[in-house]
């Protein structure tokens, strides 16, 4: 799977390899490292969308507002996963986003992320242009 989906070019995808530091005794991988995944899919988007200074500024940062995560299959040691990265909205100060968890076809787990943006005194900001530039819904919300 390529970083873009074929079927939806706003669609962003990481493929992560599983090792067996991040599985338990049993050779599953340990419910918390879903969110390890699903936030290095989403630093990847930012470089990938050419945000690669995010890391190098001050001005702004985004912490997990709001996470919702279903675990659908177990993810299992040496897997080779996708994670996916889509905007579903984004609202003056906050993005939301889906990201789902695959191997291959099968579904293992599906996700919403709500991110809010702060200001270097850790109070809610508006978006920067070149953040809302590149998080324009992929769907329609219902």
């Amino acid at each position: 799977m390529s970083q873009l989906s074929k079927n939806n070019n706003k669609t962003f995808w990481f493929p992560v390899r599983i090792y067996i530091e991040d599985t338990d005794a049993g050779g599953i991988v340990y419910h918390a490292n879903h969110i390890r995944y699903m936030e290095r899919a989403r630093t990847e988007w930012l470089r990938a969308s050419g945000v690669a200074h995010y890391w190098h500024q001050k001005s702004y940062s985004f912490v997990v507002h709001r996470l919702n995560i279903k675990y659908v299959k177990p993810i299992l040691m040496d897997d080779l996963i996708h994670v996916s990265v889509q905007v579903i909205c984004c609202k003056s100060a906050s993005l939301v986003l889906q990201q789902d968890i695959y191997r291959g076809e099968i579904l293992l787990a599906t996700g919403e992320v709500e991110l809010a943006c702060l200001n270097a005194n850790m109070a809610p900001c508006r978006l920067p242009q070149e953040i809302k530039a590149i998080s324009q819904p992929s769907v329609i919300p219902n």
